[in-house]
């Protein structure tokens, strides 16, 4: 005879007028009766962004009405039965538990359209549904500000809402499900976590401390539970597959030619396993193997340009499928000494097969951009194969921050950012007074979101049509002035839009 499973016990404390605290049982769905009827969905509460567990209590928090990328929904009703399926805005939900009252908790889905949009539960009888307001957040960090602000994406585009605190914060990167948002300092390995899906406006939830080694870089896999920290002789990789409370692993010492190279840029593979890192010694590009337990193996190098002999690169970035690494080179600080570099963008394709390889599958020059800064390929999930007509990998649209090139249509002292496609031409999106800084996509490909800092250490956010189509872009401005550091110019800003 079959033992049963167990019950796992869950306590909710809602915030009530009069009400007092109330319990609820999280049951094992196989030992809840099926159902004969349709479901009924009677009440939807949305959660926060905290986790669910297995066992133990759940705080409930007062719900604001409004369902953010990544938040947890408590879905009441009745006739839902054993194993049913949930969709939230079209996109399928996993169930995470299920309460004795027959409610059933699930979290908002990446992709997921944001204004009202319908929760729908389904068995094998029926299905039910009622709506709920789904809000999706932009993140840009305005360096020198020490702050973090918010931009909530509505259906018509971008709008400022609200503004975190985060002194010292220079790098951002977020969770693959958009719960957490990670501001890293960069005099010392200390990280913000910040609970974007927290009700009434996202918030910090803790800091970690892991060491007083600088940071070079933070990087967070698209679709695997990893956030990579990257040191000059080694990389930390986090777990955080529970985006609230991520746990740290062992440093992975780098190889002597990664330490001996300095590091100028790195990304992470959307799937966790490759780290790409350039290298201002030779302009190399190498990827290295971070799959294996507590190690960091170089599996593959590419200098690019492989001819020049000063330091161009500027910026590198996975595609969102990670079959391509794209690499912007230029004028960079280090070159300048030695003249004008053309600015120029390359594909490496990615090429699994053991050993594995990196070959450069296009070249692409800009005569009218300078001094790149940025590289985005976007967070947009890949399409399944057969649904469109395909072009190479090395074709896909690609964004590029840098600046105007004085003498060919621009002004050196003007920011600019390029659309790379499949032409062998690049599109300038825009062209503003002051500096962008890394630029992101909102997920569906249909905005460009670019930061930029202007003369006075203020943050401002365009948001113009991603497939260059005419129109006005969107200026929203979003931190004041801030005084200049000294010896150096503004850093560069971060956006990152909530997949």
């Amino acid at each position: 005879m079959k033992a049963p499973r167990p019950w796992a016990v869950l306590a909710a404390s809602l915030l009530g007028a009069c009400a007092g605290p109330r319990e609820q049982i999280v049951e094992d769905r196989y030992d809840i009766a099926e159902s004969a009827r349709t479901p009924n969905v009677s009440e939807i509460e949305d959660l926060g962004g905290g986790d669910v567990p297995l066992q133990g209590r759940l705080t409930l928090v007062a719900s604001d009405g409004v369902a953010v990328i990544g938040e947890t929904l408590w879905v009441h009703g009745t006739g839902f039965g054993r194993q049913p399926s949930v969709a939230v805005g079209g996109r399928p939900a996993a169930v995470l538990g299920r309460t004795r009252d027959g409610g059933i908790l699930v979290r908002v889905p990446p992709l997921t359209p944001v204004g009202a949009q319908a929760v729908v539960v389904g068995n094998e009888v029926g299905k039910g549904e009622k709506s709920i307001a789904v809000r999706r957040y932009a993140a840009v960090l305005g360096v020198d500000a020490g702050q973090l602000a918010w931009v909530e994406m509505k259906p018509d585009g971008p709008v400022a809402a609200g503004v975190t605190p985060v002194p010292g914060g220079r790098l951002l990167a977020l969770s693959p499900d958009g719960r957490a948002a990670y501001v890293a300092e960069t005099g010392r390995s200390t990280v913000d976590v910040i609970d974007v899906a927290a009700n009434g406006a996202p918030k910090l939830v803790t800091r970690l401390d892991l060491g007083k080694q600088p940071v070079l870089a933070l990087a967070a896999a698209a679709r695997a539970w990893t956030l990579a920290i990257v040191h000059a002789g080694d990389v930390e990789l986090l777990d955080v597959s529970s985006p609230l409370h991520p746990v740290r692993g062992a440093p992975r010492p780098f190889p002597a030619e990664v330490r001996d190279g300095r590091i100028l840029a790195a990304d992470l593979s959307p799937d966790g396993k490759r780290l790409a890192l350039a290298s201002e010694d030779g302009n190399r590009v190498m990827l290295l193997d971070v799959g294996a337990h507590g190690r960091a193996t170089v599996a593959a190098t590419l200098s690019v340009p492989p001819d020049v002999r000063e330091s161009v690169i500027a910026a590198l970035a996975f595609s969102p499928a990670g079959d391509t690494l794209w690499i912007a080179t230029g004028d960079t600080q280090r070159s300048r000494a030695s003249g004008p570099q053309p600015t120029q963008v390359f594909a490496a394709r990615v090429d699994e097969a053991s050993p594995v390889t990196l070959a450069l599958a296009r070249a692409l020059t800009l005569p009218e951009a300078g001094a790149p800064k940025r590289l985005s390929t976007g967070r947009t999930i890949p399409l399944p194969s057969g649904s469109a007509i395909r072009l190479p990998p090395e074709r896909a649209t690609v964004f590029l921050a840098g600046e105007a090139r004085a003498g060919a249509g621009g002004d050196a002292a003007k920011g600019a950012v390029y659309r790379v496609g499949a032409e062998d031409a690049a599109t300038s999106m825009l062209v503003e007074p002051g500096r962008f800084g890394h630029p992101d996509l909102s997920p569906e490909g249909r905005w460009l979101l670019a930061p930029l800092v202007g003369a006075d250490g203020s943050t401002r956010l365009f948001a113009a049509r991603a497939d260059a189509r005419p129109g006005e872009p969107r200026s929203i401005p979003l931190l004041g002035p801030c005084t200049k550091p000294a010896g150096r110019e503004y850093a560069l800003p971060f956006v990152r839009v909530q997949p």
